[in-house]
C-alpha cells in the first residue's frame, strides 16, 4: 500500500518489492501494483466473484487454473471467472472474455455479450480458447 500511495501521488518512478520467497514473485507483484494504479498495462487481469449461495461450480479451482494458464500472456486482457449466470455477465461486463457458471453448465461471454452455453466441464477450456482468440500471441 505504501508503494501504491507514493506512486499514485506522483512520487517516484522506480519500485522495489521485497517478498519472502521466489524473487520472480516480486516482479509479478510490482506489475500488479502498477496495473492496479493504471500506470502500466501488462498481462491479464482476472476478475472473479467472491461466491455466494448461487455459486454451483468450483470457482476457486477454475480461477486458479485460468490464472496459471494465462499468467504469461503479455497483452493486457481482462478475464472474468464468475460463479453464477444471474449476476456474472453483468458484474464482469467490462471483461474481454469470461465465464459464468450454472448448474452443470455455464455461459461464455466476450465484451459483455453472451456467446454461448457450455457444459461445466468445458467452461475453462472454452474461456481459454476465447482468450487465445483475443490474444493470438499467447501460447495457451
Amino acid at each position: 500500500m505504501g508503494i501504491g500511495l507514493l506512486l499514485s501521488s506522483g512520487i517516484g518512478d522506480t519500485i522495489r518489492v521485497s517478498l519472502t520467497g521466489d524473487p520472480v514473485e516480486e516482479v509479478r507483484v510490482g506489475y500488479e501494483i502498477l496495473k492496479s494504479l493504471n500506470l502500466r498495462e501488462r498481462g491479464p487481469t482476472i476478475i472473479s466473484c467472491p461466491t455466494c449461495g448461487r455459486c454451483e461450480i468450483d470457482i476457486i479451482s477454475m480461477t486458479k487454473k485460468v490464472e496459471r494458464k494465462t499468467k504469461n500472456i503479455p497483452a493486457p486482457i481482462k478475464i472474468a471467472v464468475m460463479g453464477c449466470v444471474v449476476n456474472g455477465p453483468g458484474e464482469a461486463r467490462d471483461a474481454d472474455a469470461g465465464i459464468a457458471g450454472g448448474k452443470g453448465y455455464g455461459l461464455l461471454f466476450c465484451k459483455g455479450k453472451i456467446i454461448g452455453k457450455v457444459k461445466e466441464r468445458d467452461l475453462v477450456d472454452a474461456l481459454l480458447e476465447a482468450v487465445h482468440d483475443l490474444s493470438p500471441q499467447s501460447n495457451l
